[in-house]
């Protein structure tokens, strides 16, 4: 199992566990809350079949990774980042973040530049700013909400994480009653999430949902494509990724339509075709 050392917590190693395989242009994965490397197991073999290298990690707190107390800032994630591409020597490369895995992404080319980076991909985006406030009235997360979400977790880890799973494949605007994700989709995320620590859900979640990546998606120059499914229930279009999309100069926007959140395992024939047309052009 590949680890890099990232950080140090009292006198100890916080590693991180990544993949590192293939060739070619180098494409990095950065999976979402709260997720791990696994989430990416549509898109690698055809992002290796189609000549590229790809390196996917898990995050702190996440899958394989150190379970740390702290650090799940977004400063602190795009560290780590930083600190896996220098140790990969990744030039040139492609960062493809899903959900919170965007604002590692963005934190990074606003912190470290683009001197490792040649494209950026945001898949299921948070962002640009998410809460709702009187100087920001177009976010939709109210503080009310997020407490009580974050009360949720806190109380009953399990079957928050049962909730979610649902709502990762719900179509937004869809009838109660509509027959909930294939059961195998469901069990994975489930799977991926229980491999979290509590420290990296409850941190992830609270400092994800609160920090503003607007001035970060003006310092991106690089060449960008926005994914968004266009019925994604838990991070709506309409606030996050058509919001992201328009905050950089020349961003490709791709709508898929009935998509929800969790597009790249429903929709993942769709999702790696636009991907890998974007990484060609």
């Amino acid at each position: 199992m590949a680890r890099v050392t990232v950080d140090k917590e009292n006198h100890l190693p916080i590693d991180l566990h990544y993949q590192d395989r293939g060739t070619g242009r180098p494409v990095v994965l950065i999976h979402g809350w709260p997720l791990s490397l696994g989430q990416w197991e549509f898109q690698i073999p055809d992002l290796l079949a189609a000549g590229h290298r790809v390196v996917a990690y898990d995050q702190r707190g996440f899958g394989a990774s150190a379970k740390p107390c702290g650090g799940y800032e977004p400063d602190t994630l795009a560290a780590d980042l930083h600190m896996l591409l220098e140790h990969l020597d990744v030039r040139a490369a492609t960062l493809v973040g899903f959900s919170s895995g965007a604002g590692a992404a963005l934190r990074y080319l606003s912190r470290f530049g683009n001197q490792r980076v040649a494209r950026l991909v945001l898949v299921s985006a948070a962002g640009p700013y998410l809460r709702r406030t009187d100087t920001h009235p177009e976010g939709f997360l109210e503080d009310g909400k997020l407490r009580e979400v974050q009360r949720c977790l806190a109380n009953d880890r399990v079957s928050f994480l049962h909730r979610f799973a649902t709502r990762f494949f719900e179509v937004a605007g869809t009838s109660a009653g509509r027959p909930g994700p294939p059961r195998p989709l469901h069990t994975r995320v489930i799977m991926l999430a229980a491999a979290a620590s509590h420290r990296g859900l409850m941190q992830t979640l609270s400092q994800g949902a609160t920090a503003d990546f607007r001035e970060d998606l003006r310092a991106v120059t690089v060449p960008t494509l926005v994914v968004h499914g266009e019925a994604d229930a838990v991070l709506p279009v309409e606030a996050t990724g058509a919001r992201t999309a328009a905050a950089v100069s020349g961003c490709r926007l791709v709508l898929l339509p009935g998509a929800p959140h969790g597009l790249t395992v429903t929709r993942a024939a769709a999702f790696n075709r636009e991907l890998l047309a974007f990484l060609e052009g």
